[in-house]
């Protein structure tokens, strides 16, 4: 009682999936990703079978195709599935057994696939579909347009309350956290999809900060100017955020901004000022440059 698209960004390789229906929680039982290897959508009356038995087979070696003939196969009730994958070569397959709640179905496209089942009319999946392939950029944006897509066509004929999204890299670096790009939900809500993309927003923000942050440590005070985003945020809600860029500037000789934000930090989020000084005691950053940008009173 779901819509979802599955795509592969051919820039890239990066896959990702997308997932919105009336039902609690659809993250958690709908969307599957491995790094490397495929993203997978099982819903209708869902089968994990296909997310955790399918990925095990695309990390085999097993096409989309292959991987989803062969759950077929066993699964004792497979015309109440709906399931797409795709792998990491971009092949995609998808299924819609006879015994979904109409309307049900799918469309495939290059590396993409949407389905539907318990909405308003064929119009949900294709205008996905087509919303997913006429767009560019960062992935997760895409994806979120389609849901977006989806939702204004009539989505689920029940209404809104829970969405999710993964988005995983083309291949494997050994590090998970590094691995997975996104990988939200939203399990409640009245408009779950306005609510996830200001988490997908804020995830974007929250890494080119962290990025730009690691820069500096490590001396790249050009290419840490460079990634920090264009937008500041609110210290009182990102201390964090707020306290790395201002460091970032400070090493790039921006004294005036960094100060700025520092004072801004002091006024609006003053029990995160005595950690943000712990960073020289841990030695990750000139004990001096704090003591400027965080005098004490």
């Amino acid at each position: 009682m779901t819509y979802s698209i599955v795509a592969r960004d051919v820039a890239d390789g990066h896959m990702g999936i997308a997932t919105q229906s009336q039902a609690f929680s659809v993250g958690s039982s709908v969307s599957w990703a491995a790094p490397g290897h495929g993203v997978i959508a099982t819903q209708s009356m869902g089968e994990p079978m296909y997310g955790e038995l399918g990925l095990a087979g695309l990390s085999a070696g097993l096409t989309a195709q292959e991987a989803l003939t062969a759950l077929n196969s066993v699964d004792p009730h497979p015309e109440r599935r709906q399931v797409a994958m795709v792998d990491g070569h971009g092949n995609v397959a998808a299924y819609t057994g006879e015994a979904c709640v109409a309307a049900a179905g799918h469309c495939v496209g290059d590396g993409c696939a949407a389905l539907g089942n318990l909405v308003s009319s064929p119009r949900v999946w294709t205008a996905m579909l087509e919303a997913f392939e006429a767009g560019s950029g960062w992935l997760p944006r895409r994806l979120l347009d389609a849901l977006d897509a989806a939702e204004a066509a009539g989505g689920d004929i029940r209404g809104q309350r829970s969405a999710a999204i993964q988005v995983v890299r083309a291949e494997r670096s050994g590090r998970p956290w590094h691995d997975h790009i996104v990988d939200l939900r939203v399990d409640d809500h009245p408009e779950p999809l306005v609510e996830l993309r200001r988490l997908v927003e804020h995830t974007w923000r929250y890494h080119r900060t962290v990025q730009a942050f690691e820069l500096t440590l490590n001396g790249h005070t050009a290419e840490a100017l460079a990634a920090l985003p264009d937008e500041e945020v609110d210290p009182a809600t990102d201390p964090d955020l707020t306290w790395w860029r201002a460091i970032v500037l400070a090493n790039a000789g921006e004294e005036t901004g960094a100060v700025g934000l520092s004072q801004a930090l002091m006024s609006a989020a003053p029990g995160y000022v005595e950690a943000a000084r712990r960073f020289g005691a841990a030695g990750l950053m000139d004990q001096a440059l704090i003591d400027r940008l965080l005098p004490r009173q």
